[in-house]
């Protein structure tokens, strides 16, 4: 063995040893000591390690590092599945990370990363890394790995059910297997909280309190704590990285959107009610505009465009309206991007109602009418046995229902979490849910009874 070739086996048998020492060498940076103590941990075999963390401490590019790190120094027979709730969290964040930190990287290893929308890997060796959403229609997600290393990373693991780790319980505990799961501690139940709790003599438990990282902002933190408040369970979560006090902040429980789509409901549940239209319209280049039709107890999208200008949008929905009998379209007005779609619908003889989210609610227990309309939304899949007639866009509409957390305000007011406090968690906007909840903007007379409303309409 040449004198080049052994001090590079050397090199990257200290960095097996030393993940915050391979950071160092390979991208030139140095890790918060939060981020080290995350690296440090994955360095011992079998490790299974826990962090709870408060939004924008870098959790995800530890994990990005730990992609890098594990093809780099056990590529030759290392696997690296890496799960997350939603195929979104693992393409937009996670592989988003490896992308920005692969141009980094050092000779040889720079010019043979290869990334693909499922898979990362380096030219020439066969250990590779792996993109799994963990869904509960998925259960096999963390399943069917064998290498002599495995890396399990497992991002938002406060979100992904039970039931996936039920399944994948033999394959976390493979000897010598090493389990990374990262997280805002937004359930103060499941298999991510028992590892803080019940199961804690089994993990590594850490916690990315924000008030101590470098990473965050303090005006973030003091944005937080005055809209919120320090007790609040939001500013808990979001700055402290603490599970909440006061239970759960999903505000619609993923379970009972589950439900939601696996129900039928015959015609004859639905057929003799009012047939309502929800119009949500983009605001940003990277949001969308859906129109969802609602019929009583079911449910399905229309129509979804990216970047479509309010003609376009209006014009698709006074297509809908010719072809069926509607009684009343709600149509997002807030921040004035919908109003050219009424004002087009008005100049077309309909009469749509224009929702202002940030307006006042009819039912004073929510704070304003997004609040309220997403309260009669969940109350319409939890309680009444909606059905989400939904397959092309499933996953999508999935992911919106059961995206957004909640809080109460300084009046005891429940408050939805804003979309752009969504987008720093790395969520998207929840338009496909958001069209959904317009069609309960306002009570809604049923067919038989609306004929003066459909002829106002020019239905």
């Amino acid at each position: 063995m040449d004198a080049g070739l052994r001090e590079l086996t050397d090199t990257v048998l200290a960095w097996r040893d030393s993940p915050p020492l391979f950071v160092r060498d390979m991208f030139g940076v140095k890790p918060t000591e939060q981020q080290a103590s995350l690296l440090s941990a994955a360095g011992s075999p079998g490790v299974h390690a826990a962090v709870k963390s408060g939004h924008g401490t870098g959790k995800s590019t530890v994990l990005a590092w730990l992609v890098l790190w594990g093809l780099v120094c056990f590529g030759d027979d290392c696997k690296i599945p890496c799960t997350a709730p939603t195929a979104h969290q693992l393409s937009d964040i996670l592989w988003a990370e490896v992308r920005k930190w692969g141009p980094r990287m050092l000779e040889p290893w720079k010019s043979s990363l290869r990334v693909t929308e499922d898979k990362i890997s380096l030219d020439g060796l066969p250990g590779y890394a792996a993109a799994r959403t963990g869904r509960k229609e998925n259960p096999e997600a963390l399943q069917g790995f064998h290498a002599r290393d495995l890396l399990f990373l497992i991002d938002e693991a406060s979100g992904i059910d039970d039931t996936i780790f039920e399944v994948a319980r033999g394959s976390l505990s493979t000897p010598g297997a090493r389990v990374i799961m990262t997280s805002n501690p937004t359930r103060a139940t499941g298999f991510f909280h028992r590892a803080f709790h019940a199961d804690r003599d089994h993990w590594r438990g850490l916690t990315f309190n924000g008030e101590n990282s470098p990473l965050v902002s303090p005006d973030y933190v003091r944005e937080m704590e005055e809209e919120y408040g320090r007790d609040s369970d939001i500013f808990r979560v979001r700055v402290l990285g603490e599970f909440p006090a006061g239970g759960d902040l999903q505000f619609i429980k993923t379970s009972d959107v589950e439900a939601a789509f696996g129900r039928l409901h015959p015609p004859a549940v639905y057929e003799r009610a009012p047939r309502v239209l929800g119009v949500d319209v983009a605001a940003y280049g990277g949001d969308r505009s859906v129109i969802v039709e609602r019929q009583g107890l079911r449910a399905r999208v229309l129509w979804q465009a990216q970047g479509a200008d309010t003609t376009v949008v209006a014009g698709e929905v006074a297509k809908i309206m010719n072809e069926g009998k509607y009684q009343a379209v709600f149509v997002d007005e807030t921040g004035g991007y919908g109003f050219g779609v009424v004002s087009d619908l008005r100049g077309l003889g309909y009469s749509p109602f224009g929702v202002q989210f940030a307006g006042s609610s009819l039912d004073r227990q929510y704070k304003n009418k997004r609040a309220e309309i997403w309260g009669l939304m969940r109350h319409w899949i939890a309680d009444e046995g909606g059905w989400i007639d939904e397959r092309k866009y499933a996953d999508r509409l999935r992911d919106d229902l059961t995206g957004p957390e909640y809080q109460y305000d300084t009046q005891g007011r429940l408050q939805l979490e804003r979309k752009e406090d969504m987008k720093k968690r790395g969520l998207a906007s929840p338009d496909f849910a958001d069209a959904l909840a317009l069609t309960f903007a306002l009570p809604v007379a049923p067919r038989a009874k609306s004929r003066e409303n459909r002829m106002r309409m020019g239905m």
